[in-house]
């Protein structure tokens, strides 16, 4: 089987109570541990090995319980442990019927989403449980591509990457659902990694020929804001995007068009599922 990778970032900022004691913290994912880096001082640390041996591809969070949560490719699950916390253990949600690749938390309705992959035959299928596991109910998106989900919990919007068609936008069951942007990639150009921010209400994504690029929300204003020849993952907080390039580099560049990136760090393994956010108190 053709076996072909894809990847998410998701940003979340908390409130800033005093800016003398925020640090802007990423999450990534290597190929064996949740790890963090401290953007300001470039400091990394291992948080807690994920134990699966494909890897994980995305990342959300619980804000309002403060639980990470990711999806385990091969152990067909979703799990998640506390975060910021000096003692974390992994703890199971829910299996999943298939490999799953994109994951978000609903904190106020306490809910779960998942999405599998393209190459399986229900993979246009969006799959919800409580944060217990429990009451798993699946829609039916679009097509059989999907590969990425995001939410906007303002205003009650699913935003669905699909591989190599486009975006849709919809509400948190697939009603009023449509597409807001198509692709007409080929080969290589796939879309691979997609993330949202929601201050702005642009969504970006990535892909190997024509690099990051934006949109609205309501599908206006197409943006190209840089030129690169990857392909694995992408987030926005701020003025700033977080992406992964060569695999095992977390960089970060500014927003703005011609922008030069700068290297956070550089792993020894692959770089995949990505979460930043500022952290209060330090």
């Amino acid at each position: 089987m053709d076996v072909r990778m894809w990847f998410s970032i998701c940003f979340i900022p908390y409130h800033m109570q005093d800016a003398a004691t925020v640090r802007e913290k990423v999450l990534f994912a290597n190929a064996i541990s949740i790890m963090e880096v401290d953007v300001d001082t470039k400091d990394v640390a291992v948080l807690i090995g994920h134990g699966d041996s494909h890897g994980v591809l995305s990342l959300d969070y619980d804000s309002q319980n403060k639980y990470v949560y990711f999806p385990r490719y091969n152990a067909m699950d979703i799990v998640r442990f506390p975060y910021p916390s000096p003692s974390r253990t992994l703890e199971h949600v829910v299996n999943t019927s298939a490999n799953p690749v994109g994951v978000a938390v609903d904190s106020s309705n306490d809910h779960v989403y998942w999405v599998t992959p393209y190459y399986y035959s229900d993979s246009n299928k969006v799959s919800r449980c409580k944060s217990d596991g429990t009451n798993v109910v699946v829609f039916t998106s679009l097509n059989q591509y999907t590969f990425m989900i995001r939410l906007d919990l303002t205003n009650s919007w699913m935003y669905l990457g699909y591989y190599t068609t486009g975006i849709s936008k919809s509400r948190f069951d697939l009603t009023d659902i449509s597409m807001i942007k198509n692709f007409t990639y080929g080969g290589f150009s796939h879309v691979s990694s997609m993330d949202i921010d929601l201050s702005e209400q642009r969504l970006y994504w990535m892909t190997y020929y024509d690099g990051i690029q934006s949109v609205n929300v309501d599908g206006s204003n197409v943006t190209t804001i840089i030129s690169i020849n990857s392909q694995t993952a992408l987030g926005v907080i701020g003025n700033y995007i977080y992406y992964t390039g060569n695999n095992n580099q977390l960089l970060m560049t500014r927003k703005s068009q011609g922008s030069t990136p700068t290297v956070l760090y550089n792993d020894t393994s692959y770089i995949r599922g990505i979460y930043g956010f500022y952290l209060t108190g330090m």
